[in-house]
């Protein structure tokens, strides 16, 4: 919208013929898109390219509707404050100055057509360069840190899950084991609770008139035998074997209970094979006893057993810290169910009874090994992978037997070709400085006319940032066109079939920002010189005298006529006033009065009042009185502020002065602003006698206050 609105100025220039110049610009703005619509990439995957335009129809229909509310509201605030207080704040909108401005660089543009032609290719050709040397692809950043492990890597190998232990999607497992499964073990586990996670259930056991009820099941799969190893933990009999098996291929209804679970079910380790045990209507045959306390000591990569997470603990252990923890919540240590509290089965089993896939080991033999097959998996997943490399097998301390690093990636943004734009942006910036350098010395009288008329120097060097914003869009916008129709041309007519262009959003994002900031950072020493050139002196802002003890006498940089005199003396004192019934503010005043009073040179008028300056708790009071009196110049009135400290420490009565004199400054400026109706009222209000008029009245001397 701001590029289509731009090239109308630019192009056709219409002031006067609003239907016509409002038919130009749906005009150039449906033929930019309709551009788009057939040169650019997305069009061609959304299903409905149209719902593009009415979304920018829409949002610029609903922008208009709430211009013209605020705008009306604002227009209403206006009229109340003016009803209520004069006229003291000023009518310029933001968004007017801003477009005044706009449109004076856009006009100053069409007066150099050669000049400003040639500075829209080069920012054109620049934008087309960012747009075919830099890319910025999404990649993955790798953290790898020390894993905490009392029991040390029982296997060389990796462990996958999320970081809150979530359910793995059942393809990630046949994925690995199609690709590892051939050469090295790969061992998924499921969790079943019976129920939704963190509601407390219980899964029954049977044997005769016997009953156990657990609290969750697991599903193992028979490679787990060759990486935790749990069947170590198999309790033996009297010649110290171990009672029963682990799963092997083939097995369907088996089931491994821990010694808590058999007792209480009086499976005796001789039973082993031949005790069936009914879950869910179904028998299954005992084929191993598990030690509890065994079970215990064999931790996984995580430094977590192999049963699942007891989800009800761990929202108590939450609730009772606050929901502490943040950003280290997903790598924290997971409480689990006792070992006694559950039973498992075959892998395949349990998944049939709607047990969820929770983590998934892979056992890569050698430690080497695990580095060399991390890599590429770690581009592959976005999980947190557990890597144990084991160093020292035979040391009896199971923390000093190998190593257990954690992996997580994080998404990251990098920029590719960067180094390769330097030199076209530096000679962009060169162009563009000299552009809008030579443009200010070629406007040194169009300045001094903007200075004279009011325009502080700030203002004037916004003209020409202003200015230079509308070359950067025109530029950015027209070079991602050519960068997109060149691509297209590329495509069909199949030259340099190995160039590949990438003018992805985030691309197109990036070189706007970019050739934005050549142009806008170009600007900023000529809009400096422009600002200079509007106030050649060495002070470019008015500095207050100093004050004489508690005396301070300050001639004011305005001057005005001797017939608005007496209007200038109401308008101040009206504004004065409206300060007595403020609490919050500025300052607060009291006692406003308005007198004449004779000088050497004639008539001249004061305007007096008590003030207390903010912040209030500074204590700072004082006397003001403003004085307009005529000069030897005939016509002409001097003005003069007369300041008598009251109370306060001298150095904050000097400090706090400066926002007041500030604020004085703007109704000075102001004034200027007014009509010449609205000056009229305040000159027909000097000369009545009526007590109801707000301002010029005539009061006894100020009762001295402190």
């Amino acid at each position: 919208m701001p590029f289509a609105y731009f090239m109308e100025r630019l192009v056709f220039g219409f002031f006067d013929l609003k239907r016509r110049r409002r038919n130009q610009l749906v005009g150039i703005f449906l033929a930019i898109f309709v551009l788009f619509r057939f040169i650019h990439p997305a069009f061609e995957i959304t299903m409905n390219p149209i719902i593009v335009l009415l979304a920018f129809i829409m949002g610029a229909l609903s922008f208009i509707v709430i211009a013209l509310i605020a705008g009306k509201f604002e227009e209403q605030i206006k009229q109340m404050n003016q009803s209520s207080g004069g006229l003291h704040k000023d009518n310029i909108g933001k968004a007017s100055v801003a477009l005044a401005a706009f449109n004076l660089g856009v006009s100053n543009m069409r007066k150099r057509k050669a000049r400003t032609f040639l500075t829209c290719i080069t920012l054109i050709l620049l934008t087309f360069t960012v747009l075919s040397f830099t890319s910025v692809v999404q990649t993955l950043r790798f953290n790898q840190v020390p894993a905490p492990s009392d029991h040390g890597p029982r296997y060389n190998g990796i462990m996958i899950r999320t970081a809150q232990w979530d359910q793995l999607q059942e393809p990630a497992y046949r994925l690995l084991a199609d690709e590892f499964g051939r050469e090295h073990a790969v061992a998924p586990r499921a969790w079943f609770y019976g129920t939704q996670m963190g509601e407390q259930s219980f899964l029954s056991l049977r044997k005769a008139d016997k009953q156990y009820e657990a609290k969750a099941m697991v599903g193992l799969s028979p490679e787990e035998a060759k990486l935790t190893r749990p069947q170590e933990a198999l309790v033996t009999d009297d010649k110290g074997q171990p009672a029963g098996r682990w799963f092997l291929p083939g097995d369907v209804y088996t089931i491994i209970l821990p010694d808590t679970i058999a007792n209480a079910l009086r499976v005796l380790p001789s039973d082993v094979g031949k005790a069936k045990v009914t879950y869910s209507g179904v028998e299954y045959t005992v084929i191993g006893i598990l030690d509890t306390q065994k079970l215990k000591e064999f931790g996984d990569l995580d430094n977590e057993i192999v049963t699942p997470v007891d989800f009800i603990a761990m929202n108590k252990l939450s609730r009772g810290s606050g929901g502490k923890g943040g950003g280290d919540q997903g790598f924290k240590e997971y409480t689990h169910l006792e070992p006694d509290q559950v039973f498992f089965i075959p892998y395949q089993t349990a998944t049939n009874l709607k047990a969820e896939l929770r983590s998934i080991a892979i056992d890569f033999g050698e430690p080497a090994l695990v580095m060399k097959k991390l890599n590429p998996l770690m581009h592959r997943l976005g999980l947190n992978l557990y890597a144990g490399r084991v160093t020292d097998s035979a040391n009896k301390d199971p923390k000093k037997r190998g190593i257990v690093d954690r992996y997580s990636s994080i998404a990251a943004t990098s920029g590719h070709g960067i180094e390769l734009i330097v030199f076209p942006v530096i000679i962009a910036s060169l162009i563009v400085l000299n552009t809008m350098l030579g443009s200010v010395y070629e406007r040194i009288k169009e300045i001094h006319i903007f200075s004279s008329i009011g325009l502080a120097p700030s203002h004037i060097g916004m003209l020409f940032m202003a200015e230079a914003l509308v070359y950067a869009i025109l530029g950015s916008v027209s070079g991602y066109l050519l960068g997109q129709l060149a691509s297209k041309i590329l495509v069909w007519t199949h030259w340099l079939p190995d160039l590949y262009l990438n003018f992805s959003s985030v691309s197109a994002v990036l070189t706007t920002l970019i050739v934005v900031a050549v142009v806008m950072l170009s600007t900023i020493f000529p809009a400096r010189k422009a600002s200079e050139v509007a106030t050649p002196s060495v002070e470019r802002t008015w500095k207050a005298p100093e004050p004489e003890g508690d005396h301070w006498i300050m001639p004011l940089p305005f001057a005005v006529t001797g017939d608005q005199a007496a209007p200038l003396n109401g308008f101040l004192g009206e504004w004065f006033a409206a300060y007595e019934e403020y609490s919050i503010g500025d300052f607060v005043t009291q006692g406003v009065t308005s007198e004449e009073f004779e000088h050497e040179n004639g008539t001249g008028y004061r305007v007096k009042c008590m003030t207390w300056l903010a912040p209030f708790d500074l204590g700072v009071s004082q006397r003001v009185a403003i004085e307009t009196t005529p000069t030897d110049t005939a016509d002409v009135v001097d003005i003069r502020l007369v300041i008598d400290r009251e109370s306060g420490d001298i150095s904050n009565w000097k400090r706090v002065n400066r926002r007041f004199l500030n604020t004085l400054r703007k109704q000075f400026l102001i004034w200027r602003t007014l009509k010449q109706s609205d000056r009229d009222r305040y000159l027909l209000k000097s000369g009545s006698n009526d007590t109801d008029m707000p301002v010029l009245k005539t009061l006894k001397p100020d009762v001295a206050t402190s």
